[in-house]
């Protein structure tokens, strides 16, 4: 600063604002009255060395100006406050269901270039008189109250570590989501501006690093109580099921870690990049348990089949799930898995079983591998509670063909577990639905054949009426088991059901038909035409073609409720005419 006042003139200036009401501040009154304000206690500094009287005038000098420092100081920090960054998230609470978000946060007011300018002069003119602590302690007095008031308004203060044990899953997935937005405000916004602030009015000032040490104290219990929170949460040994909230809590402080180690490198405060480190470390390990868990958790699942309808089992749905999650998070799991999974399931190799080139699949990938195959194996353990074999196919068909379906539906899965493996699953559901088929059609192909209904008359071969009678009423028997079972179980897969249905429609509609006809076929004369018809009208073939096709064709796997069947002739039976 200039010194052009005369002595006398700077102690004029000086005495004139000492009576002044402390509402009216010389920053109010313009650049003018402020530097010639500023100069004045610079001049008379500079001569009161051995001076009584001068020292009284800069001793009422330090008092005005701490008063306007303190008054510009929480006049900012005071309109900050009142904006909507932190207001409208005071009355939030977890029971509403809004989630507030990083890029909802409305950022408060930096301070003006003029505000800025102001402080940072009475900070270097205090400084020159040797009065910097001054500042320094009104600074710390008013911006660490604001730094607890955001964090109070964020509902940081509401997640205390000692509380992440008792909270319910539930409870504890909100407030990790709350906090995993929080700590992107604070780090990014809050304390990062924070820094910026202290800086620009006490950099260069003082002792070394004046405003490291400012900055410290009004962020470093808050800095220490949010990252407290995450590693607690690192500490608490979640179950399986909670990868994803553990998961999200991992990337956003992997994501903050550079920044936390910018925001607090000195000495005094490495405790906070240290402690943030060895979460982030815990979380990794977190990580990797839990996956193993889960792998382990699907091998031992024991909950059983609830249903005879064959569909897709829960266990199926949550580890697709489960799945699908892990490759959302693909980028994350892929620096955290490194080591490739032992790939045993009850002593069998895995990898020699499942894929062709294991060595060419990353450690993320063969775990996919992994768990796709234990649930596999867990499923073909519960397909053992059917008795009936064929309900068995049904039930690997309909859980497999789902495990397909979800990799088919994500490029990135499918790009991670190769092609070899997704055409070895896909294989494996063909080969089921031809055991399946084979199984529900070999009974009734069985009932359709010749053998049984011919007798040697005359040294000609003719119907036994008899033998035809016992089997026609078998074939009725028997389509009305298919009726009644088959239309019970389910495909939920459309294009799957289509694909089984027309199947078993090119199996069994040449069969059925080719023995309707073959009634009177090998007949010679038509008096025994006209015998065979009555028997044939008397024990009544009670489902037609056309009936036949109706029912494969629309009701089928589609997990119908029939009604008991009636004795109804050809013409109104349910399997079609012919």
């Amino acid at each position: 600063m200039g010194s052009s006042q005369s002595l006398q003139s700077a102690v004029e200036v000086v005495s004139n604002w000492h009576p002044q009401p402390r509402e009216r501040l010389i920053f109010d009154c313009g650049r003018a009255e402020v530097s010639q304000y500023l100069q004045a206690v610079v001049k008379i500094q500079q001569s009161a060395s051995d001076n009584d009287e001068l020292k009284d005038i800069i001793s009422m000098a330090v008092t005005r100006l701490k008063h306007e420092f303190r008054t510009v100081l929480t006049r900012q920090t005071d309109s900050a406050m009142g904006s909507n960054s932190t207001t409208e998230l005071s009355s939030l609470t977890d029971s509403t269901g809004y989630q507030f978000r990083y890029e909802d946060f409305v950022v408060h007011e930096t301070p003006s270039a003029e505000v800025i300018r102001y402080l940072r002069s009475i900070a270097e003119t205090m400084d020159s008189c040797g009065h910097l602590d001054v500042c320094i302690e009104v600074y710390k007095s008013v911006r660490r109250p604001f730094v607890n008031a955001v964090f109070k308004r964020l509902r940081l203060d509401e997640l205390k570590a000692g509380d992440v044990k008792r909270f319910l899953w539930e409870e504890l997935r909100m407030k990790i989501e709350r906090w995993i937005e929080a700590a992107r405000v604070c780090t990014k916004i809050l304390f990062t501006r924070e820094k910026q602030f202290a800086a620009q009015i006490f950099s260069g000032l003082g002792r070394t690093a004046t405003h490291e040490e400012c900055f410290l104290y009004t962020a470093k219990d808050a800095a220490v109580c949010l990252f407290s929170f995450a590693e607690s949460v690192s500490l608490s040994h979640q179950s399986p099921e909670r990868l994803e909230a553990v998961l999200m809590l991992y990337e956003v402080m992997f994501s903050l870690a550079q920044d936390v180690g910018a925001l607090f490198p000195s000495e005094s405060a490495k405790a906070i990049p240290n402690g943030t480190a060895a979460t982030l470390s815990r979380l990794e390990d977190e990580v990797r348990r839990m996956l193993s868990a889960f792998e382990n958790a699907v091998l031992r699942d024991v909950t059983t089949i609830s249903d005879d309808g064959g569909r897709v089992h829960p266990l199926t749905k949550h580890v697709m799930g489960y799945v699908n999650l892990m490759v959302v998070h693909r980028k994350n799991l892929v620096r955290l898995i490194v080591s490739r999974p032992s790939m045993t399931i009850r002593g069998q190799n895995v990898p020699d079983s499942e894929v062709q080139d294991p060595t060419s699949l990353s450690p993320l990938a063969l775990h996919l591998v992994l768990i796709i195959a234990v649930l596999q194996s867990n499923l073909e353990n519960k397909s053992e509670y059917f008795e009936d074999p064929s309900l068995r196919y049904l039930f690997m068909m309909n859980n497999v063909r789902y495990i397909v379906q979800k990799i088919e539906g994500s490029g990135e899965l499918q790009e991670l577990i190769s092609a070899d493996y997704l055409k070895k699953l896909d294989g494996y559901v063909k080969g089921a639905m031809t055991s399946y088929q084979e199984i529900t059609c070999g009974r009734l192909l069985n009932c359709l054949r010749d053998e049984g209904l011919y007798v040697c008359r005359c040294f000609t071969s003719q119907v036994s009426i008899r033998a035809l009678r016992k089997r026609i009423k078998t074939v009725n028997i028997v389509f009305e088991e298919i009726r009644s079972l088959q239309s019970s179980r389910e495909v939920q897969d459309l294009g799957l059901r289509e694909e089984l249905r027309r199947s078993m429609l090119e199996k069994l509609m040449p069969a059925y038909e080719g023995f309707l006809m073959r009634f009177s076929s090998h007949l010679e004369s038509g008096k025994q035409r006209k015998m065979c018809l009555q028997y044939v009208h008397r024990i009544h073939v009670k489902y037609s073609l056309k009936d036949l096709e109706e029912l494969i064709m629309t009701k089928l796997f589609a997990r119908h409720q029939l009604p008991p069947s009636s004795d109804c002739p050809v013409e109104n039976s349910h399997l079609g005419g012919g």
